[in-house]
């Protein structure tokens, strides 16, 4: 599950790490805008913001409603709601404001907790905690 949380992740900040992109989400914020007024506010040619609008809406950053002839892009709220959710567990200060027990990836020594392993793996009916995939094929070739 890890794994495919980061997959997610890591394309979502992907799309949001063009300034362009980025520029256009921070103008949605608490707004309802169309291509139109997103072109004007930022100076880019139509088809540029529809492009871009495209790669938002592919990773559900936007979402559309049709009124008459116009669409207007809002934020999704629930997409960015899980997004503050990865990154507030990332800011965690220490293991200690964490209820979960701490464990140690057994190649590298790096402290996780079971829910933030990216791999496990049970060897000699010892369950074992890995921050990556290197660490588990490395472990894999010692067991």
């Amino acid at each position: 599950m890890q794994v495919s949380i980061i997959r997610s992740n890591s394309s979502i900040f992907k799309v949001l790490g063009h300034n362009k992109r980025l520029e256009i989400v921070t103008l949605l914020q608490g707004h309802e805008l169309t291509v139109g007024q997103i072109t004007q506010m930022t100076d880019m040619r139509q088809a540029a913001v529809s492009q871009h609008l495209i790669m938002l809406k592919d990773q559900k950053l936007v979402c559309t409603q049709k009124l008459g002839k116009e669409i207007y892009y809002t934020l999704c709220p629930e997409i960015f709601a899980e997004l503050a959710l990865f990154v507030k567990g990332l800011a965690r200060l220490s293991p200690i404001e964490n209820a979960e027990p701490t464990v140690i990836d057994p190649v590298c020594g790096m402290a996780l907790t079971p829910s933030s392993a990216s791999y496990t793996c049970t060897y000699d009916g010892v369950r074992h905690y890995f921050c990556g995939k290197g660490c588990l094929k490395q472990f894999g070739g010692n067991a």
